[in-house]
C-alpha cells in the first residue's frame, strides 16, 4: 500500500502506472459527492481520466434513484456522463434478477422506493403486497425509507417458505450531507436473524457490479483501478476481482480506520480526495 503523504502535490514510487489503468470505476457517495455537494477535485478527476481517453464507470451501490437521476445530478455538478458509464446496485439488481427468475412476470417482494422499481421495469415483475398470501418467487430488499413492520412480516414469510432473498447491497449505513443514516444491510440483518437464510448481495463488496463493467469494457482485471470510500466495500470488490484500488479519506473511512483493517484489505493507494489523487497519479508520472 502506498499512503500519499498528506502536504505533498506528487508522489515517487508509486505502486503502478497510471498509463496501465484500462478502466477507472469510481464510486459515488463519499467520492464525487455527499449529498449535493461536489466533492474537492471531482469534475477536475474525472476530467483528466476523459483527456486520457480512458474507459470510465461510476458504480454505487444507490437503490434509490434510477440511472438517468445519476446522469442529471453528475451534469449539475460538472460532470457530463452517459447512461450506460453508470452501474447502480439496482441496475445491477435487475440484470441479475433477469438471469434466475423464470416466468413472464416473475413474482417479487419488495422493499425499497420508486427508483428500484424502475430499474426493475425490464422484468415486468407482479409485485406483491405485505397482505397477500402468495409467496413471491424472489424478496428484493433495497433502501426503503417506509419500512415498517408487515413488509418486515411478509419478508420473513416468504423467505422462510423458500423466495430468493436477495440484497441490492449490504450497507449498514447511508452517507448524507449531515452525516449518516441506516441502510439497506440494516433490514437485511432483520431478515437474515429472524430466517436463518444468508441474502445474495448483488452490490458491493460482492463482484457482480465491477464484472459487468470488466466484461464491457473488455479489459483484464488487473487494469481496473477501483476507487471509492468504503474499505469493506469498494477496496474489498476491487480486491476480490484482481483491480487496483485506492481509497479516499472524503466519505466514511478515516486513517484510525486504515490502521486497524487487516493488511490484506489495505488500499494499493490512499488520498484525501480525488483532487488529491489527482496530484498523486498524474503529476507524479
Amino acid at each position: 500500500m502506498k499512503v500519499a503523504p498528506q502536504n505533498e502535490s506528487s508522489v515517487k514510487g508509486l505502486p503502478f502506472s497510471v498509463d496501465d489503468i484500462g478502466l477507472f470505476a469510481v464510486d459515488l457517495d463519499g467520492v464525487v459527492y455527499r449529498g449535493d455537494i461536489v466533492l474537492p477535485g471531482a469534475p477536475s478527476f474525472i476530467l483528466r481520466v476523459r483527456e486520457m481517453g480512458r474507459p470510465l464507470v461510476f458504480v454505487t451501490n444507490s437503490t434509490l434513484r434510477p440511472r438517468g437521476y445519476y446522469v442529471s445530478k453528475l451534469h449539475a455538478m460538472g460532470i457530463p456522463v452517459e447512461p450506460n458509464e453508470i452501474i447502480t446496485a439496482a441496475h445491477a439488481t435487475g440484470r441479475y434478477l433477469k438471469g434466475v427468475l423464470e416466468g413472464a412476470s416473475p413474482t417479487i417482494f419488495m422493499l425499497g422506493e420508486q427508483g428500484l422499481k424502475e430499474e426493475l421495469a425490464n422484468l415486468k415483475p407482479r409485485y406483491l403486497s405485505p397482505d397477500d398470501e402468495e409467496v413471491a418467487q424472489a424478496v428484493v430488499v433495497g433502501l426503503d425509507r417506509g419500512v415498517n413492520y408487515p413488509k418486515l412480516c411478509k419478508a420473513v414469510r416468504d423467505v422462510m417458505e423458500g423466495a430468493l432473498f436477495i440484497g441490492v447491497n449490504g450497507d449498514p449505513i447511508w452517507p448524507v450531507e449531515n452525516g449518516f443514516m441506516p441502510g439497506v444491510g440494516v433490514f437485511l440483518s432483520a431478515i437474515e436473524t429472524a430466517t436463518g437464510v444468508s441474502p445474495f448481495i448483488v452490490g458491493k463488496p460482492n463482484t457482480y457490479m465491477l464484472e459487468m463493467a470488466i466484461r464491457e469494457c473488455g479489459c483484464a482485471p488487473s487494469q481496473v483501478l477501483m476507487i471509492g470510500d468504503k474499505i469493506d466495500s469498494d477496496i474489498m470488490m476491487g480486491h476480490k476481482v484482481g483491480a487496483k484500488t485506492a481509497l479516499v479519506l472524503s466519505g466514511v473511512t478515516s486513517m484510525n480506520d486504515l490502521d486497524v483493517c487487516p493488511t490484506e484489505m489495505h488500499p494499493h493507494l490512499v488520498a484525501r480526495d480525488l483532487a488529491h489523487l489527482e496530484a498523486i497519479l498524474f503529476h507524479s508520472k
